[in-house]
C-alpha cells in the first residue's frame, strides 16, 4: 500500500516521526525518526543510524507502527519491516543516507511495508481506519 495524499504530505515535510516497535515477548519500544524516505515502489525506508534496541525487535518481531503529525492532526501507519545490512536495498539507503552528510553511518535499512494507516488525532474520527 502506497501513502497519499495529506498522509504523505505529512510523512515526507515533517522533520521527525515517532517509531513504534516490540520484541518477540511484547516489550514495546519508541524511538525518533528523522532519516527516512518513501521509496518509488512505496515503501518506506528508515535508516539505522543509531538503533539498538529498534534493530533487534525489528529482528525479532517485525510488525510496528509509525506515527506522523503536523499540530494536532496526526496517523498511524502500520505494517512490516524488514532490515538489510547488505545488498542493493541496503546500498540505495546508504547512498541516500550519506548524500546528507557524511557523519551518519547508515549501519542499515528498515524496509516498511505499509498494511493500514488510521486516523490518530483527538477528534471523533480518532481510531478509524483511513487506508
Amino acid at each position: 500500500m502506497e501513502l497519499s495524499g495529506e498522509i504523505l504530505d505529512f510523512f515526507e515535510n515533517e522533520p521527525y516521526h515517532q517509531f513504534a516497535t516490540a520484541s518477540l515477548n511484547g516489550q514495546p519500544n519508541i524511538s525518533n525518526i528523522g532519516a527516512k524516505y518513501v521509496r518509488e515502489d512505496g515503501a518506506i525506508i528508515i535508516i539505522d543510524n543509531f538503533m539498538k534496541k529498534t534493530k533487534d525487535n525489528i529482528l525479532a518481531n517485525p510488525k510496528a507502527a509509525i506515527l506522523v503529525r503536523r499540530e494536532k492532526m496526526s496517523y498511524q501507519i502500520r505494517g512490516v519491516c524488514k532490515y538489510v545490512d547488505q545488498g542493493s536495498e541496503y546500498e540505495e539507503a546508504r547512498k541516500w543516507m550519506k548524500s546528507k552528510g557524511e557523519k551518519y553511518p547508515a549501519k542499515g535499512a528498515v524496509i516498511f511495508t505499509t498494511e493500514s494507516v488510521y486516523d490518530s488525532s483527538t477528534k471523533p474520527t480518532a481510531g478509524e481506519k483511513v487506508a
